[in-house]
């Protein structure tokens, strides 16, 4: 009777060398985790931003089509950034139908958050309307689309100190930030990243 032999290519792996691997592939899972947390994070930083964006042109194309003020509304619902459309309202900074209303508001991506932090050169990169130091944000627009403070304000009343951005960073940390910025005083906006320098407004995010 024949006995079959065994050669080392039909043998398997050894512990060792399955050890050797799994510490291998834990190694560079290590190293590569922090770089895909940063991508993941870049990625919904961009799409909150793009968010806000449409959502400020969504207003000022309303405002311009209904003839009245409208405004794009901001608030941190514990850890979910959210934003709504809505009709101005004169008497109240976000009318209470808005805010009592869960349906009228669109979350950003998860744990990205509006930087409320003031840099460096003592400046918030946030800059829109708040109303307190822990309250909403809100951005308006009059029926002209222009920035205003007020709904009642005339395009150039007030359009200096309406202008203003929205800084967005990562709640998880890192310094990667992009910003939507209402930057003339007839309501042209654009989207901004941050860089190492401030521009003349002494913002990073530009």
């Amino acid at each position: 009777m024949l006995t079959q032999g065994y050669t080392r290519s039909n043998q398997g792996f050894t512990l060792l060398e399955v050890i050797f691997v799994v510490a291998i592939i834990g190694i560079l899972g290590a190293i590569g985790a922090p770089s895909w947390t940063a991508f993941i994070n870049r990625q919904k930083i961009n799409s909150s931003a793009d968010q806000v964006y449409q959502a400020m042109q969504g207003a000022r194309s309303n405002a311009r089509r209904d003839k009245m003020t409208w405004q794009v509304s901001f608030r941190q619902n514990e850890e979910v950034t959210q934003f709504s459309i809505h009709q101005a309202d004169a008497q109240e900074f976000i009318p209470d139908y808005v805010l009592t209303n869960d349906a009228l508001w669109s979350d950003l991506e998860p744990n990205i958050i509006i930087d409320q932090s003031k840099n460096d050169k003592g400046k918030y990169e946030t800059s829109i309307t708040r109303k307190t130091p822990t309250g909403p944000w809100r951005v308006q627009f009059n029926y002209q689309g222009c920035p205003v403070r007020k709904p009642t304000n005339q395009c150039g009343q007030t359009a200096i100190t309406a202008l203003g951005r929205v800084t967005l960073r990562s709640q998880n940390g890192g310094k990667y930030r992009r910003c939507v910025i209402i930057s003339t005083l007839l309501g042209a906006m654009r989207k901004g990243e941050n860089h190492s320098k401030v521009d003349g407004s002494k913002k990073y995010c530009y």
